[in-house]
């Protein structure tokens, strides 16, 4: 009796040890889960920069703001966006890598004909010798003028004078208009990977905390079965007069002692059993309902049109 009375009390001291050691991974695990959060909004706050850049015409501070998104979340969409930035500053060469590498991620994207088009072209240009440089300039407008013609005339009379024909330049587009586009926009593209679930680490450690309490509780109620035991046997042996027995008294002190931690520390894995769960089901539905693509196209002055992949966070 005293031994089993010595491993109770030993093991009692350790369960502490051990329930809070597994409430500091548990909370250690929702700090690194944290990060993420905050990578998006930085994802967010440059691609918005990056849109604002490629809508004023400044392309390299564009490819700039969506490399750095790129970085910070690996969505395909911001390398259509680069692609595009890249194509409209001139640098044919990247412009070619950015579509390629898109498609590599998104093979039946919904403007694949149209991209695999660009490329084609980008190509030709690159084969003319040119489209490695990332100027926003648009290309100078050549105007021609026919020569002159000579003819004799009589004496004392004035030769017509010349007729020079030059050709409309095209200038810029007035403030506030915007021609209608000459294609009709494809579906939005959607990213290949499928919705992520940032939350089950959190659930499944909740489920696995909760179960932890339950068997807690069935440990407990099997203590109160020892104490109630215990106390039956001191009764019994009061009842016929025999010799008190010291060991059964501490046994049912401590079967009690054990219950009422089982039930205490039970109680507590149960509770963050379910904080847990109720926070991963909260951050996979902010994570599923979050990013959302589509195609948007865009003109520019003396450049012709052109679409970015807008991304609501």
């Amino acid at each position: 009796m005293g031994d089993n009375a010595g491993l109770m009390s030993a093991w009692l001291q350790r369960l502490p040890l051990v329930v809070v050691s597994a409430f500091l991974l548990c909370a250690a695990t929702a700090r690194a889960q944290e990060k993420p959060t905050d990578t998006k909004a930085a994802a967010k706050e440059h691609y918005t920069r990056g849109t604002s850049f490629y809508d004023l015409g400044r392309y390299d501070d564009a490819i700039k703001e969506f490399e750095a998104a790129y970085q910070l979340k690996n969505d395909p969409a911001f390398l259509y966006n680069l692609a595009q930035s890249y194509r409209q500053a001139g640098n044919h060469e990247r412009a070619v890598h950015f579509y390629k590498t898109y498609l590599r991620y998104v093979p039946k994207a919904p403007n694949k004909a149209d991209i695999e088009e660009k490329i084609k072209t980008e190509e030709q240009l690159i084969a003319k010798g040119g489209g490695t440089g990332s100027g926003t300039s648009p290309p100078p407008v050549t105007t021609t003028t026919p020569p002159t013609t000579t003819t004799t005339t009589p004496p004392g009379n004035a030769p017509p004078p010349p007729v020079v024909t030059v050709p409309p330049t095209t200038s810029p587009l007035p403030p506030g208009y915007a021609p209608p586009p000459t294609y009709t926009p494809p579906p939005a593209a959607a990213s290949p990977s499928g919705p992520s679930d940032p939350g089950r680490k959190f659930r499944i450690a909740g489920i696995a905390a909760a179960g932890a309490g339950a068997v807690a509780w069935v440990v407990g109620i099997i203590e109160w079965r020892r104490a109630v035991s215990a106390s039956n046997d001191i009764e019994a042996a009061a009842h016929n007069g025999d010799a008190f027995d010291p060991d059964v008294q501490s046994r049912g002190k401590s079967a009690e002692t054990a219950q009422w931690w089982l039930y205490g520390l039970g109680a507590l894995a149960i509770a963050g059993g379910a904080g847990l769960w109720f926070y991963g089901q909260h951050v996979t539905a902010a994570e599923t309902t979050t990013w959302r693509v589509s195609l948007a196209p865009t003109l520019a002055p003396n450049q012709g049109g052109g679409a970015t992949l807008r991304i609501t966070f």
